[in-house]
């Protein structure tokens, strides 16, 4: 490369044809432009005259500046400029370029392949043998160095990977055709440590120098936080100042668009990460909409978080005597639940043989005893959630002490604590536990409880209390069973023994433990089952766009489990009925480059001027064109004249 200053020329000896500019300079202006031939018969009696003094018409010399200078910017970008390039490099071993191409790589992915294709080129101009690996976890066998020309379509075609970075698992298998004498190594790195870096650091500082390449803004990431009540963490590794986070879904119309935007809370810092937890507080008429939640304004796989089961809707199973007189619905417990639950979840109701096939996510019984338990303790066994309200035929079964699907013994009888042959006052709700889970509710006062089921003394008792009377007695209990959860509450569900039902308190008490329940559809696909096959709906790009599952073959359970990879690219999966998404964000790490030089990205080489030198060529070209257009319509109207 020959350096002129802040430009350098990527192939110099093409400069040498601007010496040739004079000489066509000259040609130009000698030989004149074609002449019109015009038939007009009062010349005959000009043949055989002479003119001594003969001048030849000559081209305007604005025009003939207009095509030295196309000529000239032609020649000048063919000669590969670059305003302000990378200093030279006296190392004339062999390049190893490695490209990280995982999701973080995905932002400025343009910025990568410009730094990556100039190296090259240079090498290429230099005769030096260059190789490329692509960390995406395809590269396989040894790497082969060949001439830069070689590499520079496939770096252009390149694109980032939707899924992490992968290194190849071996660094002395992937280098063992290279050169003897050692080689320098430009690493593009994604700002992020993954496996085996550490190991192909050392095995390429063995062999020579190794510049790093860092991005040039903080790597951001999305992860869905499964739990009671569903949220996201967002992680970043620098100041990212007040990130959004956008939740995207089909509008009513059916048009894909922005639904709401979600508010991070506070960052925490750890080992040079924040943290922000992102809360999921929509409506659940809206929740159940969106289709994917991302981070505005950064193109990567690993910020998107694609919705699945464990944000929707949950399917409920209604148990209990549903049969009410003509205008008595008010006095069913069945009418309070459907009020309070089928705004926000799925509803189905019937016998408990039934509602059992159609696997649902949670069942409510109400006023009901156990007989034969079977089914329905291994269906709560599997991680489903059974709720069961009390009332008065629970409360006179002499059978009471012997049902086995109860978190609580209880005694027979209950207890009645209002009315004319009571011994108190109906009793208030005490503040919920901030660590339980209806924490963040408010009971209001008016609230009361006029009769209730109690437990039998047990020291098990007070650490299945999840909601108290304002006397210490247990409103609600619960126990968990293997994968899935038991919760009493300990009076009825209508207003017969209390006011609950007539409140917002109960709709919000239901809501919190209807999402407690995890999704027993995909629960249990997703981690035990291993005859399970996943078949993509939709996948992502590495720019987080979806686009057609075409050429992804199904996944077992096992490679699903591990997360996103190129056998299971981040998507939505289908298995049977079941619905489950793969996301790729995750936990980030940074790494350590320890004896490694590492430049930041403003030490990118400079400015490639060819194309802006070509586009000034074909604009003065045109000025041309215009020029000789504008030259011809004057010759015709000096011919009208």
């Amino acid at each position: 490369m020959l350096i002129l200053g802040p430009l350098g020329f990527a192939t110099p000896w093409l400069l040498a044809l601007l010496a040739a500019l004079p000489v066509l300079w000259v040609i130009l202006r000698a030989v004149p432009p074609a002449p019109k031939v015009l038939r007009f018969p009062g010349t005959r009696l000009l043949m055989g005259l002479r003119d001594r003094d003969a001048v030849a018409h000559r081209t305007p010399w604005w025009l003939l500046l207009l095509r030295i200078l196309a000529i000239a910017a032609a020649i000048l970008a063919f000669a590969g400029p670059v305003w302000k390039p990378a200093p030279m490099q006296d190392d004339d071993r062999p390049l190893l370029v490695v490209l990280d191409a995982g999701w973080a790589a995905a932002p400025d992915w343009p910025a990568r392949l410009n730094r990556a294709a100039g190296e090259v080129e240079r090498a290429g101009a230099a005769g030096q043998p260059v190789a490329l690996l692509v960390a995406d976890g395809r590269e396989e066998g040894a790497l082969p160095f060949v001439s830069g020309s070689e590499l520079t379509g496939r770096l252009r075609a390149l694109q980032p990977a939707p899924w992490d970075t992968i290194y190849p698992p071996d660094p002395d298998e992937s280098l063992a055709a290279a050169p003897e004498a050692g080689l320098r190594t430009l690493w593009l790195s994604d700002g992020l440590d993954r496996e085996a870096r550490a190991e192909w650091l050392a095995a390429l500082r063995a062999r020579g120098p190794v510049s790093v390449v860092t991005p040039a803004a903080p790597v951001q990431s999305l992860e869905l936080v499964d739990g009671p009540r569903p949220s996201l963490i967002h992680r970043a590794t620098g100041p990212v100042p007040d990130p959004v986070i956008r939740a995207v879904g089909p509008d009513p119309q059916g048009v894909l668009r922005e639904l709401a935007r979600l508010t991070p809370s506070d960052a925490v810092g750890e080992a040079g990460i924040a943290t922000r937890p992102v809360p999921i507080d929509l409506p659940s008429e809206l929740r159940n909409r969106i289709t994917r939640f991302e981070i505005a304004s950064t193109p990567s796989a690993g910020a998107v978080v694609l919705a699945d089961d464990r944000v929707r809707r949950r399917k409920v199973a209604l148990v209990g005597d549903d049969r009410a007189g003509e205008g008595q619905e008010l006095l069913s417990p069945m009418h309070y639940l459907r009020e309070a639950i089928s705004p926000h979840h799925d509803l189905i109701s019937g016998g408990l043989p039934d509602v059992l096939q159609a696997t649902p996510d949670v069942i409510v019984m109400v006023d009901q005893l156990v007989g034969d338990s079977g089914a329905l303790e291994e269906w709560v066994r599997d991680g489903g959630l059974l709720i069961r309200f009390a009332g008065p035929r629970m409360a006179a079964s002499a059978q009471l002490d012997a049902d086995p699907l109860l978190p609580v013994r209880l005694r027979i009888g209950g207890r009645d604590v209002g009315g004319a042959l009571s011994w108190g006052e109906p009793r208030g709700i005490a503040d919920f536990d901030g660590n339980g889970p209806f924490a963040g509710l408010v009971p209001p006062a008016d609230v009361t409880v006029r009769a209730q089921l109690l437990p039998q003394p047990s020291p098990e008792v007070e650490g299945a209390i999840i909601a108290r009377l304002s006397d210490q007695t247990p409103l609600a209990t619960r126990e968990a069973m293997d994968q899935g959860q038991i919760v009493l509450v300990h009076t009825t569900a209508n207003a017969e023994w209390t006011n609950l039902p007539l409140s917002g308190l109960f709709v919000g008490m239901l809501d919190r433990l209807i999402h407690s329940a995890r999704n027993a559809e995909a629960v249990a696909d997703r981690e035990t089952a291993e005859d399970v096959i996943w078949v993509p709906e939709y996948v992502l790009d590495g720019f987080g766009r979806d686009i057609p599952a075409e050429g992804v073959n199904p996944v077992p359970a096992a490679d699903f489990a591990a997360g996103a990879g190129p056998q299971a690219p981040p998507g939505v999966y289908l298995a049977g009925e079941r619905r489950a998404s793969l996301n790729a964000g995750g936990t980030l790490a940074l790494p350590d480059w320890t004896g490694a030089q590492v430049q930041g990205p403003q030490a990118a080489p400079g400015v490639l001027l060819m194309k802006w030198l070509l586009a000034a060529a074909a604009l003065i070209l045109a000025l041309d064109a215009l020029g000789s257009a504008h030259l011809a319509r004057g010759g015709r109207r000096a011919e009208v004249r």
